[in-house]
């Protein structure tokens, strides 16, 4: 007698910290299917997005960060669920401004269950003694230097290494200030950077930044990447950094603690940079009507994931942002409220070739600037002329 095969589903998923919660949903979705199996899977996202365009993925449900959502869906390498969302009433479930950063023109493929980005953590201390108002809605980069000025002279002795602002001059953080000034390092199709990484707005922007730091004197030169130390240690009273780090800054400034959106420049438009991970259907699937009930219960419910990834994220779901009481808690508020600006989703550190790209060589480029000096519209034509080559490269 044959012997009938168990629907076995399979989950690859990238985050460490995040495998033991996945396999308890896992567990309990098979105590409610006991004709089904579910594995879960500890892959690389590297791993997740290559095996996924060499159609080598064994994986049902995959893990997916930033644009790895936007490429493998104008790929068609995961299926639409915007059907499926819309007939179940799913988009309900969500704030509408985190569901539209996983919104391409393929529709709907991935289901996020984190959010975040970055923005300005201050030290509402450092404001107070110099005697000026919070940083409003809506400022600009111009109203950010006037008011680091004013820091810098109330706070800070002649002699001191304390500063009124950091902004790491790493590709990352000035990529945001290119963005609200409207260019980027390369195109939005990725093949150029002539005209986008030298443009007039990145040469204004660029040397907005270093006169932040050597000609104003109100900043330190750093390529930092993730940080809050000098925050903590009431070194610094404004940082442009990470939100997800908004749980360990603040057990140590407590009520002194202020986050304000990103601000742009004059004239510029008001954007800020999205990072979302999520959950996508492969488009290899056999099981899709188990597969999309699995996914149901990892991202739309409240469950040991969904609750995990509050403490540093801002959760997607209504239900679990105020089931963390997050909707009482103003700083939360403030980030959720930023959602509204996010524009693209960033290249993902396991789209290799254009994150190492933007590593390699804009992040050199940007410590010759910052750290020696260098003139800004030469080294970023110099910077230009070396990304196209490269780009050039990568589409031979």
């Amino acid at each position: 007698m044959c012997q009938r095969r168990i629907p076995v589903l399979r989950v690859a998923i990238d985050e460490p910290w995040q495998k033991e919660s996945v396999e308890t949903i896992a567990r309990r979705f098979e105590d409610m299917h006991p004709d089904v199996s579910v594995h879960v899977d500890l892959v690389s996202n590297g791993a997740i997005r290559s095996d996924l365009y060499a159609g080598e993925s064994t994986a049902d449900l995959v893990q997916l960060f930033n644009d790895d959502i936007t490429d493998s869906s104008r790929d068609r390498l995961l299926l639409d669920l915007q059907p499926w969302i819309d007939s179940a009433g799913i988009a309900a479930l969500f704030h509408p401004s985190i569901l539209q950063l996983v919104r391409t023109d393929s529709g709907i493929t991935t289901i996020p269950i984190s959010a975040t980005m970055k923005g300005i953590f201050y030290n509402k201390m450092w404001f107070d003694k110099a005697n000026i108002p919070y940083p409003e809605e809506g400022w600009t980069w111009e109203d950010f230097l006037e008011i680091a000025y004013r820091l810098q002279r109330s706070n800070v002795s002649p002699g001191e290494e304390r500063y009124a602002a950091r902004i790491s001059f790493h590709q990352e953080y000035i990529g945001l200030l290119l963005l609200t000034a409207g260019t980027y390092w390369l195109s939005p199709d990725r093949t150029k950077a002539t005209g986008y990484a030298n443009s007039p707005e990145a040469v204004k922007a660029i040397t907005w930044a270093a006169e932040l730091v050597r000609k104003h004197r109100v900043a330190r030169a750093t390529q930092e990447h993730f940080s809050n130390s000098d925050l903590i240690a009431n070194e610094t009273g404004m940082v442009l950094d990470y939100w997800i780090m908004l749980h360990e800054i603040q057990p140590h400034l407590k009520g002194d603690l202020g986050i304000a959106g990103l601000p742009h420049f004059q004239g510029g438009v008001r954007i800020n940079e999205p990072w979302i991970s999520g959950f996508g259907i492969s488009a290899r699937t056999q099981h899709l009507e188990l597969v999309r009930s699995l996914l149901y219960e990892i991202s739309c419910t409240s469950n040991e994931l969904t609750r995990l990834v509050t403490q540093g994220f801002i959760s997607p779901l209504h239900s679990v942002y105020e089931e963390a009481q997050h909707d009482c808690d103003p700083l939360r508020c403030a980030i959720l409220a930023e959602m509204a600006y996010g524009g693209s989703l960033p290249v993902s550190p396991a789209n290799l070739p254009y994150f190492r790209l933007l590593e390699d060589f804009v992040n050199p480029a940007l410590s010759k600037i910052v750290f020696e000096g260098e003139d800004v519209k030469e080294t970023l034509d110099d910077l230009a002329e070396k990304l196209d080559i490269e780009l050039v490269k990568r589409m031979q």
